[in-house]
């Protein structure tokens, strides 16, 4: 049925009832999260969502702002976006898979980017409305305190593009993913 239907079929005023029992309702399921954040999970977590295709099939999020950063290859963490570009700009929300970490061998080899020699992923030469891109380039031992990351979906801006995240611009592990 289209809007026009449904109100002809159920009434105004039925229309208008269950408008507002779905806000309520979802009024009242961010409020349980609140409360649930305060008591039960205290400061040392999060909630987030995320809205990007960059982790394919993940919505909802719990972030350990105090968990430990060291081995965290294949974890996804969450942090602000380290410098201003075209596409998004310095302290935006990110949330990656770590690939490499710091201590590790990470090399460029024309856009085909390695880990300690195992590959992990390419770089490619436009972005998704056809304009050119450059690679990040680096050949060697990822600095102390940093991390190179990447999303799951094809055109993800990730340190393909830019480089490395550190450990000041990182907000915490995800624990949770819905």
């Amino acid at each position: 049925l289209n809007p026009m239907e449904f109100i002809r079929k159920f009434g105004i005023k039925s229309v208008l009832k269950a408008s507002f029992f779905s806000v309520f309702l979802g009024l009242l399921i961010i409020g349980a999260l609140f409360v649930a954040k305060k008591h039960y999970l205290g400061d040392k977590y999060y909630f987030g969502i995320l809205i990007s295709d960059s982790i394919v099939g993940k919505d909802f999020v719990v972030v350990d702002k105090e968990h430990s950063l060291k081995n965290l290859k294949g974890e996804i963490l969450a942090f602000d976006f380290p410098l201003d570009t075209d596409y998004f700009k310095k302290g935006k929300s990110f949330a990656k898979y770590v690939k490499c970490e710091e201590g590790d061998l990470l090399e460029n080899k024309s856009g085909k980017f390695y880990c300690n020699g195992e590959f992990i992923g390419g770089a490619l030469p436009k972005d998704s409305k056809g304009n050119p891109v450059q690679d990040f380039k680096w050949n060697g031992i990822i600095p102390k305190d940093s991390f190179f990351v990447m999303g799951t979906h094809t055109y993800s801006f990730d340190s393909r593009y830019w480089g490395f995240v550190t450990k000041k611009d990182v907000k915490g592990v995800v624990v949770w993913l819905q």
